[in-house]
């Protein structure tokens, strides 16, 4: 009887503690959203930058990519807000239909209305980054992110690895954001984004602090294992995280 009691007690623990894990599992998720959701609605996110900031934040060598771009290839815009930077590009094009395909990555859609498609050449994906199928879009041959995904982002391994992945080899990713906020943490030494940038193997990194330009020299770029240590939210948010490797 005492045997039997005891089986049905360490039975009922294992599956407390397998639920317990699920949904600590699925808080991080939930806790994502909240965070991101909760900004939205205090509107901490600036989502109207015009392309001439855009202009005159990033990499001068943006303006020049960007005008070279085709009609066939592709320009992603992470954290893009009302997309008024795509907009501006495509206006600004004699032709919409000569302008290259445009994609605007923004958690909530801060319009009343929906904005023009220019003839399919304009796409708004609304969500979590690190959630979306990203794998199905097509390759970028223009990546970028002015205080948007990689300024925001919690799960930043996520976040980078799927950026990398969408970027062609030979494509750009142009990074505007502020250099003390992230940190990677190692035994030896603290790394800024830039310089974590920099040890990666297959990237080459040009620019200093808020105007990375980010190049993708081989087709597989593995970005090495690091874990949060702490996320303080604001705008944006500080975070530093522990290089797994070390």
């Amino acid at each position: 009887m005492i045997k039997k009691t005891l089986f049905s007690f360490i039975l009922l623990s294992v599956l407390v503690n397998a639920s317990t894990a699920r949904a600590l599992s699925c808080s991080n998720v939930f806790d994502d959203l909240w965070v991101a959701s909760t900004r939205v609605e205090k509107n901490k996110f600036v989502t109207s930058r015009e392309l001439w900031e855009y202009e005159s934040s990033l990499h001068p060598d943006f303006k020049v990519r960007l005008k070279n771009l085709k009609s066939d290839q592709h320009w992603i815009d992470l954290g893009a807000g009302k997309a008024n930077a795509q907009i501006d590009y495509l206006k600004s094009l004699p032709n919409e239909r000569d302008g290259a395909q445009a994609t605007a990555v923004c958690y909530k859609l801060d319009r009343w209305f929906s904005p023009p498609k220019f003839s399919g050449k304009l796409e708004i994906k609304e969500g979590l980054f690190e959630s979306m199928p990203t794998e199905k879009w097509q390759k970028a041959d223009l990546i970028t992110d002015v205080f948007g995904v990689l300024s925001y982002s919690r799960d930043m391994h996520t976040s980078l690895s799927k950026t990398f992945d969408l970027l062609k080899k030979g494509g750009e990713l142009y990074i505007h954001m502020t250099n003390y906020s992230t940190h990677f943490k190692g035994k030896a030494q603290s790394l800024t984004l830039e310089h974590f940038l920099r040890s990666i193997p297959g990237i080459q990194v040009e620019g200093r602090f808020g105007d990375l330009k980010v190049t993708k020299m081989q087709d597989t770029i593995v970005i090495p294992p690091f874990k949060v240590d702490t996320y303080k939210d604001d705008a944006p948010p500080v975070r530093t995280y522990i290089l797994e490797a070390e």
